[in-house]
């Protein structure tokens, strides 16, 4: 028998030698590492965090999932767990370390922080993560589930549909809206919103109240201050209104949303030259800008004589929200100058059945199907029929309820 050589052995033993101790110290940097990123102070974990609430994060996954989380799922728990114990500003700084294109868990961390800001009354911060979110969402890859992530990217929109509509930016609500209504059928309020923007109140206490919080909390965000002011128009305190809205500009002098809020301000006041002089300054007409600032376009048209003008935005106001009281007004006192009495008429008797549909909109819920019924004939005789379509669904599913009800009464 042939003996192998000491020399050839140690040869090939050397290597291997080598491949185990690379391995040994690889996996002695990724422990450290992990437990870096894992300990409180660390890159990954806010300093706020304890190794108590580590420590339970851990556990509370491990039991739900049978494996130990990634830093991604580690935060994530840790920022549910951190929440549900009130301590949201330190859940905020968990998930915003999560990249949102992470695979399993950048999208949930978007729409928890959402949440949370909304919580801590950031309405820009929660706008933002929403915003990350359904960005992220075109990226090719982001999230295993995809009915996880249908969910999580519905109760997005409906949360930036709440924010606009506060602040009153109805033509990007109706944005939204249109993708929510892609999902499936909307409940009453979000068909209401969709198919009637201009139709339902939107200047109450309620809101007003959720404003004035946002606002304590961002006294210098120049669209939550505009949208201050709008309320306060609508409530005749029009001083007041006037100097926020001019502080909300001098904040914001490029906002077309900000600026169109000032100009309805002057224009309610009768301060004509002022509304004259700021509309000066405003950027010419764009598509997609706001329907206020269209708006007061036709109105200062108006005041000037220029009936044509006038039509013109008018009917592009119409093109946009076709279900609008004024504007309907307003384009038939410019046709009635120009002479199209026909028109004029037709806009006037659309005009009255708007107002009435109005009503009849307030009481449309799914516990009054009639209600909904109503509306529905309603917007047929308006020839609105998709509208029409969504509330006769909506007061057979109000019917069907009624009748489980009913039968597990008996």
């Amino acid at each position: 028998m042939q003996l192998e050589s000491p020399v050839i052995a140690e040869q090939q033993w050397r290597p291997r030698r080598w491949r185990r101790i690379r391995w040994v110290v690889l996996s002695l940097v990724v422990a450290g590492a992990l437990w870096w990123l894992r300990s409180p102070g660390g890159p990954g974990i806010p300093s706020a965090v304890t190794s108590a609430d580590v420590e339970r994060a851990e556990q509370e996954f491990r039991r739900a999932q049978q494996r130990d989380p990634d830093a991604a799922e580690l935060l994530l728990t840790l920022a549910e767990n951190l929440a549900r114990r009130g301590r949201v500003a330190v859940a905020v700084e968990c998930v915003e370390r999560i990249p949102v294109l992470d695979q399993r868990s950048g999208l949930r961390s978007r729409l928890l922080l959402a949440q949370y800001c909304l919580r801590l009354n950031q309405a820009f911060r929660a706008e933002r993560a929403v915003s990350e979110l359904l960005s992220a969402v075109g990226e090719s890859g982001v999230g295993d589930d995809r009915g996880a992530a249908a969910m999580q990217v519905r109760t997005a929109r409906e949360l930036l549909v709440f924010l606009l509509s506060l602040q009153f930016r109805f033509e990007e609500r109706q944005l939204a809206l249109r993708e929510l209504r892609q999902g499936g059928l909307l409940e009453p309020l979000l068909t209401k919103q969709l198919y009637f923007p201009s139709l339902l109140a939107w200047r109450t206490p309620q809101q007003n109240e959720r404003l004035q919080q946002f606002l304590k909390e961002s006294p210098q965000d120049a669209r939550l201050v505009a949208a201050h002011g709008r309320y306060l128009l609508g409530a005749g305190a029009v001083e007041e209104a006037r100097q926020l809205l001019d502080g909300a500009v001098a904040m914001s002098p490029g906002n077309s949303g900000v600026l169109s809020a000032a100009l309805e301000c002057r224009f309610e006041e009768q301060d004509l030259a002022g509304f004259r002089d700021l509309l000066a300054v405003c950027p010419e007409y764009a598509e997609g800008e706001p329907w206020l600032l269209t708006q007061m376009r036709a109105e200062a048209a108006a005041l000037q004589g220029d009936w044509s003008g006038s039509a013109v935005y008018f009917e592009l106001l119409l093109a946009a929200d076709d279900t609008n009281a004024l504007y309907c007004q307003g384009l038939a006192r410019a046709y009635g100058q120009l002479g199209q009495q026909d028109e004029r008429l037709q806009l006037q008797q659309r005009a009255l059945q708007l107002a009435e549909l109005r009503l009849t909109l307030g009481e449309a819920e799914l516990k009054n199907p009639g209600a909904l019924r109503a509306a529905s004939q309603s917007a047929l005789a308006l020839g609105l029929t998709a509208a029409a379509e969504d509330l006769e669904q909506l007061a057979q599913a109000g019917e069907r309820a009624l009748r489980s009800g009913q039968e597990q009464q008996r």
